[in-house]
């Protein structure tokens, strides 16, 4: 479990496709680092996109803004892939050599590092060594590495890269057309930052 306390990588309402607290919700169990990885997406009238689904452009998520979660210094930046193809009946694929694709890594207090994947090549806003503060710009949504759409992967992970069960703060589950404060959130939600 974290020591900080995270705000959601992005600005607006996004959908939880995949992640949790335990191996029923997680995408990921059996991969250490991301044990508790998130994929974030803009859903509306319950999809990811509009039209033909096989352009990037037709998904509400792709090239919107992609946030830093918290105080830290950038540690590491992957910026040398184009996007995945887009396949008939949206497979998970990959197109390049790390399921990543173009990743940013940001160092916290405490040793706890923020891992943000599948990023659009040649979008960042930082480089490597920058000090960035919570909530600002550093990227925007791509669908490079392995994927089936533009979305964000939001992972935490300690020095060891033992994946870490993210704690947030000041964000917001939607219930039917309210919402409610949480600290936790597992796949199949709608969430903001307050």
């Amino acid at each position: 479990m974290s020591k900080n306390k995270y705000i959601l990588p992005m600005q607006g309402l996004w959908y939880v496709e995949y992640g949790g607290l335990n191996r029923k919700t997680s995408h990921s169990w059996d991969v250490i680092s991301q044990r508790y990885a998130y994929d974030f997406e803009i859903r509306k009238q319950q999809l990811p996109y509009h039209s033909d689904y096989t352009k990037c452009d037709n998904y509400y998520s792709y090239k919107e803004n992609i946030i830093a979660p918290l105080d830290g210094w950038v540690v590491d930046i992957k910026n040398e892939y184009d996007n995945t193809r887009i396949l008939k009946d949206r497979p998970i694929i990959c197109d390049c050599d790390n399921p990543m694709g173009n990743y940013i890594i940001i160092k916290h207090k405490h040793n706890e590092y923020s891992v943000i994947a599948h990023i659009e090549k040649n979008s960042f806003k930082v480089d490597i060594g920058d000090t960035v503060k919570q909530g600002q710009t550093i990227a925007l949504v791509g669908n490079s590495g392995n994927t089936q759409g533009p979305h964000i992967h939001f992972q935490l992970q300690n020095s060891d890269k033992k994946g870490l069960i993210i704690t947030f703060d000041n964000i917001l589950v939607q219930k039917k057309n309210k919402f409610k404060r949480t600290k936790y959130i597992n796949k199949g939600i709608y969430v903001k930052n307050k």
